[in-house]
């Protein structure tokens, strides 16, 4: 059961006919899917639509408020929440002007979507890119590093699963849902993996106008980099010097900028601005994707800035990272239920991070402050205790200490 199949359905058809904007591509082959089953046992899929679950209890979207309530701090609420909202949105908008597709409840059609986010592969079949329902390939749990890999064979007319390495009689075959972070598991599949080096957390940084010095460069430079400029913005990022947690740094170093920074920064862009009445009317050909670090006292600033937006992250949290671990090991978290072991684990991933953060923040601080050979003492001692923070330190450390040595000895 393919999107192509889907979108030749006359359901599909139906849709397409009435213009009503379908934000999601998933909608189609949930419409589709909906139709066969209503068809029954006349449906050439119903004995696959037979066995597809029947609800998804362990999915967020169905919590009750006393179980969302052990999420508090963690943005997978606004993620639950922005799903709810979306499904309903799609929902209504079609069946207000697709008779056809309104004969569906919207219960019926968050099954149907649930159903095509927790199994659906994308492939290519006979040259075409399509994505689409597998019966049996879809029962795979996750597992990472991949032990199979999977496509559609043209020769064949069929979808194979391939082993990557030996797998013995009776033992459970796996497939790989790729790297993600657990918000994606947690809220697209029902269940959130213990140790999973691609969590996120969501930090926030205020940009206030009225409170910053050099404003309108500032917002200038953010315009030219994100196409916005003053108010909250947040930054969802793993514990990783990845380009997600440069572009942090980089907002960081711009909300503490100082003139002869900002000066030099410009220069080194080639910045083109027109000023009238002190006030920004034009900025052209701006090239960075990243700011990178300008000087150790903007550094130091920018570091005390995201440490203070990882500790108000973390505070909102009622639960210490502590207390969660100890809920998992003792088994005390299993034996309240799946979901709250889920909840457990999600917003103990996300502090993880934060504290990734804070950490980095206050090693980070102290090395800034030293003189270079012991700079580099201290950070041969605890190489490859953390990669991704040594990279920090190669790419971002290391550099302005070599280059302002004489401000922090």
């Amino acid at each position: 059961m393919t999107s192509i199949d889907a979108r030749q359905s006359l359901i599909c058809k139906k849709i397409e006919k009435s213009k009503v904007q379908v934000e999601s591509a998933h909608t189609w082959l949930a419409a589709y899917l909906l139709s066969e089953r209503s068809k029954k046992e006349s449906s050439f899929y119903f004995p696959y639509i037979n066995i597809l679950p029947k609800s998804f209890p362990t999915i967020p979207l169905f919590f009750n408020k006393s179980m969302l309530d052990h999420l508090k701090g963690s943005f997978a609420l606004k993620k639950i929440s922005h799903r709810n909202t979306h499904l309903r949105k799609e929902y209504m908008t079609i069946a207000d002007k697709v008779a056809e597709f309104s004969k569906f409840s919207y219960e019926e059609f968050v099954w149907a979507r649930l159903c095509i986010i927790t199994r659906i592969f994308g492939v290519y079949a006979n040259g075409v890119k399509t994505d689409g329902l597998v019966p049996y390939a879809d029962m795979l749990n996750h597992k990472l590093p991949r032990e199979t890999s999977w496509c559609y064979d043209d020769e064949k007319r069929g979808f194979t699963i391939t082993t990557v390495k030996p797998i013995t009689i009776g033992e459970e075959v796996f497939d790989s849902y790729g790297r993600k972070c657990n918000h994606r598991f947690f809220v697209n599949y029902g269940f959130a993996l213990t140790e999973n080096p691609d969590n996120e957390a969501v930090l926030k940084i205020i940009f206030d106008e009225k409170k910053s010095d050099l404003a309108p460069s500032k917002a200038a430079v953010l315009n030219a980099l994100i196409g916005s400029n003053f108010g909250e913005h947040e930054f969802q990022v793993p514990a990783q010097f990845d380009q997600k947690t440069q572009n942090l740094l980089g907002f960081c170093r711009l909300m503490v900028i100082n003139e002869r920074e900002m000066g030099e920064l410009l220069r080194y862009h080639q910045r083109k601005l027109t000023m009238e009445s002190n006030k920004m009317t034009e900025y052209e050909s701006y090239p960075m994707k990243i700011i990178g670090p300008l000087s150790g006292r903007n550094e130091l600033e920018a570091l005390a800035l995201l440490k203070k937006a990882a500790r108000e992250a973390m505070d909102k949290f009622e639960t210490t990272i502590k207390f969660d671990e100890e809920l998992i090991k003792s088994g005390e978290a299993e034996k309240k239920g799946l979901n709250f072991q889920n909840c457990v684990v999600m917003r103990l991933g996300e502090k993880k991070v934060l504290n990734w953060f804070i950490r980095l923040t206050e090693k980070s601080t102290e090395l800034l402050k030293l003189s270079f050979p012991r700079f580099r003492s201290r950070i041969l001692e605890s190489l490859h205790e953390d990669l991704q923070f040594d990279l920090y330190a190669e790419h971002v450390l290391e550099p302005i200490v070599i280059k302002e040595n004489s401000l922090f000895c």
